[in-house]
């Protein structure tokens, strides 16, 4: 894509359809999502089609790189510069594999909407010089990105609304109500990631009627436990812990975590549920005997299921019916996706699929419409989710050197 970047601009906000891909890498760390989108519109007269979406691995080293640098104990400076300029790359790499997978050439696409891999979010206010900052890390450089494409990149989502009060997360909910609200139905989307976030869309809401969250741990601890125990980077089909027992000890110690109670807006990460809670967890599993790891497994996935549905109860009323749709990679976990049956037995559950959207494909799309919503002038949070003092412009651009 060649020309100024007032051209490139001037191109890209008078088009009457765009493609963008939107990549997304979770705190699950396993792979690299590319959504390829062609987007319609923007704000309340948005339409899209997903043209693909396709999984790239992260390289081992990388992936374990990642990891250690997530935990202040085993984090460098080093490694977190490297880490940034290496992520550009596996990005644009990871974009290209969507392209050609889609028979797109890369030059067809117009936008991209970067998310950035998380490697700290710290949203409540801590102080430093005497100011109260909330600050959230994503790694990933955009001017490698932007010119190893050769397209312009939108990045850097979260600060906008962190600098106005705001948690800087959840942004998907914004994208939820453009695309997901209905005239006819309560409707609650719910993402299980490596940590799990829920969207409540009242029936024929207005944006600021909203309510969404993170709810703690989604694949997160089960994941990790999978990789200690088993040598393999999750429980395919909640197998696992579907042949353990659930400790209430064990348990218990999980659902006293203050997080669960607190009340939104409210966002969290490894911060609060990596691998620090996690050694606490297995220790304790080891003081109450408790040695078998299906059980170990079957006791994280449970908190899982708690956590959200004590949660969900607690914001959409017992006597309401509503549609429940599955997003992320937890949404083909049977013991996850049957405890939630179970504890909302007159809902209807559904994956995202049921709404043109596959399940591991709704935050990749969203951050390719986030970054739409950007160069058309329109915020990308919900202040009433959010926790900021106002909707805002979220995002940077950076164009091709």
């Amino acid at each position: 894509m060649k020309g100024t970047p007032l051209e490139l601009f001037t191109r890209l906000v008078t088009a009457p359809e765009r493609i963008v891909a939107g990549i997304m890498t979770g705190t699950s760390v396993d792979a690299v999502d590319v959504a390829l989108v062609r987007i319609y519109g923007s704000d309340e007269r948005l339409r899209i089609d997903l043209l693909h979406y396709s999984e790239t691995l992260f390289a081992e080293e990388l992936q374990q790189r990642l990891f250690a640098n997530m935990e202040v104990s085993s984090s460098n400076v080093n490694d977190l510069c490297l880490l940034h300029a290496a992520l550009g790359y596996a990005f644009a790499d990871a974009v290209r594999e969507a392209c050609s997978a889609a028979d797109i050439d890369v030059s067809e696409v117009q936008l991209v909407g970067m998310h950035g891999q998380t490697m700290r979010h710290l949203p409540e206010p801590m102080d430093l010089a005497g100011v109260p900052l909330r600050s959230t890390l994503q790694l990933g450089s955009a001017p490698i990105l932007a010119t190893l494409l050769g397209v312009p990149v939108v990045s850097d989502f979260r600060a906008g609304d962190m600098v106005l009060g705001g948690q800087g997360a959840p942004l998907v909910p914004r994208v939820d109500w453009l695309l997901f609200r209905s005239e006819e139905e309560h409707r609650v989307l719910l993402n299980i990631g490596g940590i799990a976030n829920l969207t409540v869309l009242p029936q024929r809401c207005a944006s600021h009627e909203v309510i969404a969250f993170d709810t703690g741990p989604g694949n997160m601890m089960v994941d990790s436990l999978m990789r200690r125990y088993y040598g393999k980077e999750f429980d395919e089909d909640g197998a696992i812990a579907r042949s353990g027992t659930v400790h209430n000890d064990l348990i218990g110690y999980m659902m006293r975590n203050e997080y669960f109670s607190r009340s939104y807006p409210k966002s969290t990460g490894r911060e609060l549920f990596g691998e620090s809670y996690l050694d606490t967890f297995v220790q304790l599993a080891r003081d109450l005997d408790i040695t078998r790891p299906e059980d170990i497994v079957a006791t994280a996935s449970e908190c899982t299921v708690r956590s959200i549905c004590g949660q969900l109860h607690a914001v959409v009323p017992p006597t309401t019916p509503f549609h429940l749709f599955a997003a992320g990679g937890g949404a083909r976990n049977r013991f996850f996706m049957d405890g939630i049956k179970m504890n909302f037995p007159s809902a209807r559950i559904d994956t995202t699929s049921a709404l043109g959207i596959p399940p591991e494909a709704r935050e990749a799309v969203s951050f390719a419409v986030l970054a739409n919503e950007f160069i058309t002038g329109n915020p990308g949070n919900l202040p009433s989710v959010t926790g900021a003092s106002r909707e805002a412009l979220l995002g940077s651009i950076t164009f091709p050197a």
